[in-house]
Order: C-alpha cells, then structure tokens, then sequence
C-alpha cells in the first residue's frame, strides 16, 4: 500500500470543512497542535498512526477510508473489512495491551513462518 500524503490531507481537510471545523478545533479534538494539521492538510506530513486512527475515530470512518486505501484484486472485499476492523480495534487499545498484543503477534509469525 502506498500512503500519498497529498491524498490523505485532502481527505482530511474535506472532511474537517463538512464539519465546518477550524484546524485549532480539529487539532483539539484529536490531541495534536493546529500546525500538526496544517502540516497534514498539505501534505507536507504522513501522519503517525495514533494520529490517523484518532482522525478515523473523530470522523467515525474506517481508517482504510480515511487513508484512501483501494481495493486489489489479490485481496477480497472481506479480508480488507477484517483487516480495517482489526486495526480500528489495534486504535482503541491501551499502550500495555498494545505491547503484550504485539509481543503475541511476534511469537505467532515464528510458528508460522
């Protein structure tokens, strides 16, 4: 998957503007500074994943949709539903949970691999 900046900025503004949201507002409501957003509406920035997955939470969509994620013909429509349903529960997660989730993936992929 490639991450185009420029796209996700302008998906980001668009929706903050449908919201009739200021940057200042925006920023507030997902924890970062005005210039964060600023920064990210250009494209200047691609945004940390606590960011994105706080920017799909306050919008109430699908980190896929928020990141402009296209469908491929390798993947099914289900396997990426499951995929942006894992991750938008990975978003919710505490940062001791999140480690001890991670420490498990680590050890699954060595029995698989």
């Amino acid at each position: 998957m490639t991450v185009d900046p420029v796209q996700i900025g302008s998906k980001v503004q668009a929706l903050r503007k449908t919201k009739k949201l200021t940057q200042e507002q925006l920023a507030e409501a997902v924890g970062v500074s005005w210039r964060t957003i600023s920064n990210l509406e250009t494209g200047k920035v691609i945004p940390k994943l606590e960011l994105v997955c706080a920017l799909a939470n306050y919008f109430d969509i699908g980190v896929g949709k928020l990141l402009n994620v296209r469908i491929t013909k390798n993947k099914s429509v289900t396997r990426i539903r499951k995929e942006n349903q894992v991750i938008q529960t990975i978003c919710q997660l505490n940062d001791q949970l999140l480690a001890h989730i991670e420490e498990y993936i680590q050890l699954l992929k060595k029995d698989f691999e």
